[in-house]
């Protein structure tokens, strides 16, 4: 009997474990990211949630920087993401994008003041000054429909980052979605496709949803049950051929 118990012991945590590992991805349910520098073989890239939450946030134009800071030394080219503001009631009304794209590049509509919001930041992570442009396409989707979205140059970033972005971090915005070299991001209800080419700025976007979740995910209870009822198996399995 107290085998059984350690054993339970460990599944539980284990199973805490997974849910704990999840919890800031709770609200981003799904994506599919591919990339690859233009003109060569794609492959498969992933959604890398930053978490915990930088301290520091610089998403900068490698083209304004100096001497070897031109190019990045970090070779991975996974999409960034970092959770922000969560069921937000916005304070005021925010001028958003229906969609960015190259007729459309400046707000064109608006989410009422009281309106319950999340907030979400994207980046891509470029080569460098010099280096082959790389393109990075496909979608995300999230558990409430999209609202709107912020980004390219006609954006007031430092307003939008005291509005929507994180307390305890300090944000640098240096670069936006291009449309003049094909940057697309669109919308259909709580998916979000995008189509992104760079190879020294980072691209970055805001992506507000509404904070009412209306897209059903798995309650951790569910996870941690289904843990459990696998341990179980397992364990009554050793258990029989013991006998």
């Amino acid at each position: 009997m107290k085998k059984i118990v350690r054993v339970l012991q460990q599944i539980a945590v284990a199973s805490v474990a997974v849910v704990a590992a999840n919890s800031a991805e709770a609200a981003i349910i799904g994506s599919s990211v591919r990339g690859g520098y233009v003109g060569q073989p794609e492959t498969n890239l992933e959604l890398q949630i930053v978490d915990p939450p930088p301290q520091e946030i610089r998403i900068i134009n490698f083209e304004r920087e100096e001497g070897d800071d031109r190019i990045n030394p970090d070779p991975n080219r996974d999409l960034r993401a970092v959770i922000e503001k969560q069921a937000l009631v916005l304070p005021r009304n925010l001028d958003v994008l229906d969609e960015f794209g190259e007729e459309t590049f400046r707000p064109n509509t608006t989410i009422a003041k009281d309106t319950l919001v999340s907030s979400y930041l994207f980046y891509v992570n470029p080569a460098g000054v010099g280096q082959p442009k790389f393109r990075w396409h496909g979608q995300i989707r999230f558990d409430a429909p999209v609202l709107g979205i912020l980004g390219g140059f006609s954006i007031n970033w430092n307003a939008s980052n005291r509005l929507l972005g994180l307390e305890n971090t300090s944000y640098s915005i240096g670069s936006g979605l291009d449309r003049r070299q094909g940057d697309i991001v669109n919308i259909d209800n709580n998916v979000l496709q995008f189509d992104i080419t760079a190879s020294a700025g980072m691209e970055p976007f805001r992506v507000i949803t509404s904070g009412s979740p209306t897209v059903s995910v798995p309650e951790p209870i569910t996870i941690l049950g289904s843990g459990v009822a696998l341990g179980f198996g397992v364990l009554f399995r050793k258990i029989k051929q013991k006998q």
